[in-house]
């Protein structure tokens, strides 16, 4: 950038890239500019809809903004986002002007990026992640990484993957370099599987202190690869980011950071189900079925809240702070309650009008499906031939199922043949006991589960000598109303797994009273006739309204999908905001979520997800303040629900403290620092020895608080200890 190419057009106020020509003063310098920049805190509106934030994803950080439009040569840049660049003594000695799909222009030195823009804490010996590309970039800084960017010209345009050229190669070496001699000693560079064995990313490897890490990694049998973009979910990039530094064995000692206590101490009795929180409508109905049905409130109420989920998720998208098209509105409810406590009862009468309408298009399904029959009996081969081709049968319009496969529904969303659906059953024991859940196949059913709640989009992908069926559907939806025994959920809610890949916790929970013994009834209520309860006609009146093709509200706009997204008004804003405050501070060291941040960290997308569902039900045109909160209020219950359950895991762990102690001493006696993990499993106390299933239970509660982990040289995986651990018995 030059002074005779800086121009300003401005439209709000002046830019810190002050107007120039040849008989101006020389331009602001580096550092000015970001001085007189505006800065964008995370929760300002400003930052949550700037351009680069809405389509990369947001870092969690504050950003410099110029507010207004600036023309650099021949290019226009809106609102762009500045970006310090540093040397390896961390000097600020550039400024980097960025706008999407534009060449980034450095000043000064016109082009040329002498340094690197970084975010996070920049420590010598702990690992810093280099990126390319803005989105990686801001991703990567979401986990609490340091992540340094290299200013490359193609970093703000979409990420194409595309290989690198030989001055972009030489531009990374020049920055690992520049940190090397700075003295920093973990670097990293995230790299995909076809890259890795290119000759570009061999000779930086070999010629920096930059170490590659894999983005292709195996769990069992099943392969995954991730990409740091903005739709991939922030704890999961970070446990790839963990496992991934663990298996090269370079993440230094001073990683492991302090030993969390095992106890959950904070944890208490959980209130009761907030239903005087719910909007009038359903709540009514969610007291009228649990009036006639004789259940718990809390079931009945997950019941209507599923049935509401299921028809809003095909019409309307919950808001989300980084995209302007929204995200599945789909809910995910699990509710425990033993034998007889009339689960099936509840649902079927809170799914009434979605049966009844299921069942009527059914019908005529039939009708279209014996006249197509007929058609084609009555041709010649030929004829049949082209028929089939022109004429498909008639679809099955059922969309809600109480027993279906990962590999079923994923068929159907690829072939069209649903867009929309519910797994609702009241033996949640068939779903987590299937084989689906069993099977080496379960981390990829959890992943591709995560992909349906979180975006809406599923890959089915077949073997090479049966393709017929594989491909990808976008813009599907999943409710999932799973009822069950406390004998049958206990192991699957507190297997490591299921919590520690994002699947449990996207589940709202709730663990009814048992009201067995005190549903007694009388004379007036064996009377009582539920069909012409007028709380439950005015529930399935608006079910079966909402079932058909309704308008939305005036002044709703829809989306790309077809879906319109209920925005929240301005209190709904404040209450939404306060609401993620108050559940990430509850996440710290010796509160109440400290041991459930997996669970805690989704609070606020569920409550917005919910109140989504409210909103739509009860005819609103946008989430107001007090049903935002109510929505609060019950995946608060949601959190106290899944403490109690942690709670109960910590009064058995007995088998933990014992695998501490034994491995402990171990350590001690043998004078080491680690263990081959085949060792490990056969010296381990018991029951543990010989039982790979109470072993890997304990030992994965361990690794989450920092006790031990599980590091890989070659081909042999090694069970270590922290340090801090034999210093404080020592």
């Amino acid at each position: 950038m030059n002074s005779t190419s800086q121009l300003r057009n401005v439209q709000t106020k002046e830019s810190p890239l002050k107007k120039v020509s040849n008989h101006m003063p020389v331009p602001t310098s580096h550092s000015d500019i970001i001085a007189q920049s505006t800065l964008l805190k995370p929760q300002n509106n400003q930052y949550l809809t700037h351009d680069l934030i809405a389509r990369f994803g947001s870092p969690n950080q504050p950003i410099h903004v110029d507010i207004g439009n600036v023309t650099i040569g021949n290019q226009q840049y809106i609102d762009p986002l500045l970006l310090p660049i540093f040397d390896g003594s961390l000097q600020h000695i550039q400024t980097s002007v960025l706008s999407f799909d534009q060449s980034v222009c450095i000043y000064p030195d016109g082009g040329i990026a002498k340094g690197f823009s970084y975010f996070g804490e920049m420590v010598k010996d702990q690992p810093i992640i280099i990126t390319h590309h803005l989105e990686a970039f801001f991703k990567v800084a979401s986990t609490g990484y340091a992540v340094v960017l290299v200013l490359l010209p193609s970093i703000v345009k979409p990420c194409t993957y595309e290989a690198l050229s030989s001055y972009d190669f030489k531009q990374i070496e020049y920055v690992v370099n520049q940190l090397s001699k700075a003295g920093y000693t973990a670097l990293y560079m995230p790299t995909r599987p076809e890259h890795i064995k290119a000759d570009g990313y061999i000779q930086l490897e070999q010629n920096t202190a930059v170490k590659l890490v894999n983005q292709h990694i195996q769990v069992g049998e099943s392969e995954f690869l991730i990409n740091l973009c903005q739709e991939d979910d922030t704890q999961e990039v970070k446990a790839f980011l963990d496992e991934a530094l663990h298996k090269i064995g370079m993440l230094p000692t001073g990683e492991w950071g302090e030993l969390i206590p095992l106890n959950t101490s904070n944890t208490m009795d959980n209130g009761p189900y907030p239903i005087n929180s719910i909007p009038p409508l359903a709540r009514q109905a969610m007291q009228a079925i649990a009036e006639h049905v004789q259940a718990p409130i809390a079931m009945t109420a997950q019941c209507v809240i599923g049935a509401m989920s299921h028809i809003a998720q095909a019409k309307v998208n919950a808001p989300h702070p980084f995209k302007v098209q929204g995200e599945p509105c789909g809910l995910f409810l699990l509710t425990e309650g033993q034998s007889g406590s009339r689960k099936s009862t509840s649902r079927d009468m809170a799914d009434r009008a979605i049966i009844q309408h299921e069942r009527q298009q059914y019908d005529e399904y039939r009708k279209e499906l014996e006249q197509w029959k007929t058609q084609l009996a009555g041709l010649e081969k030929k004829e049949k031939d082209v028929f089939l081709r022109e004429s498909p049968p008639p679809i099955d319009p059922i969309t809600r199922y109480s027993d279906i496969t990962l590999e079923a529904i994923a068929g159907l969303y690829v072939d069209g043949a649903i867009c929309d659906a519910s797994i609702s059953s009241d033996e949640a024991g068939q779903f987590f006991g299937g084989n689906t859940m069993k099977s080496d196949t379960r981390n990829h059913a959890l992943g591709s589960y995560a992909k349906l709640f979180d975006d809406g989009s599923v890959e089915r992908t077949r073997s090479k000598s049966n393709l017929n069926g594989s491909g990808r559907a976008y813009d599907v939806r999943l409710t999932f109303n799973l009822q069950g025994q406390h004998e049958v959920l206990s192991d699957a809610l507190k297997d490591p797994v299921l919590r520690g890949q994002g699947f449990l916790p996207r589940f709202i929970l709730t663990i009814p009273e048992n009201l067995a013994g005190t549903r007694l009834q009388s004379a007036d209520k064996q009377a009582t006739n539920a069909n012409l309860d007028h709380r439950l006609i005015a529930y399935w009146n608006r079910c079966q309204y909402l079932l058909d093709d309704t308008p939305m509200p005036q002044g709703t706009e829809k989306g790309e999908d077809g879906r319109y997204v209920v925005q929240m008004d301005n209190d709904a804003t404040q209450i939404d905001l306060a609401f993620y405050n108050e559940i990430e501070r509850l996440q710290a060291k010796g509160e109440r979520y400290e041991y459930l941040q997996a669970f805690a960290s989704r609070a606020s997308q569920l409550a917005r997800r919910l109140a989504t569902v409210f909103a739509y039900f009860e005819g609103l045109d946008q989430i107001d303040g007090k049903t935002l909160q109510g929505a609060c209020d019950v995946v608060r219950h949601s959190l106290g629900e899944w403490a109690r359950y942690a709670e109960i895991e910590s009064k058995e762990e007995s088998n933990t403290i014992k695998l501490i102690n034994w491995f402990t001493k171990y350590c001690l006696n043998k004078k080491i620092s680690k263990l081959a993990y085949s060792s490990f499993m056969n010296n381990s106390p018991r029951p543990m020895r010989g039982n790979k299933q109470l072993l890997e239970l304990a030992l994965n509660e361990l690794i989450d608080s920092q006790y031990f982990r599980v590091d890989e040289s070659g081909r042999t995986r090694y069970v270590a200890i922290n340090p801090l651990l034999l210093e404080k018995v020592a």
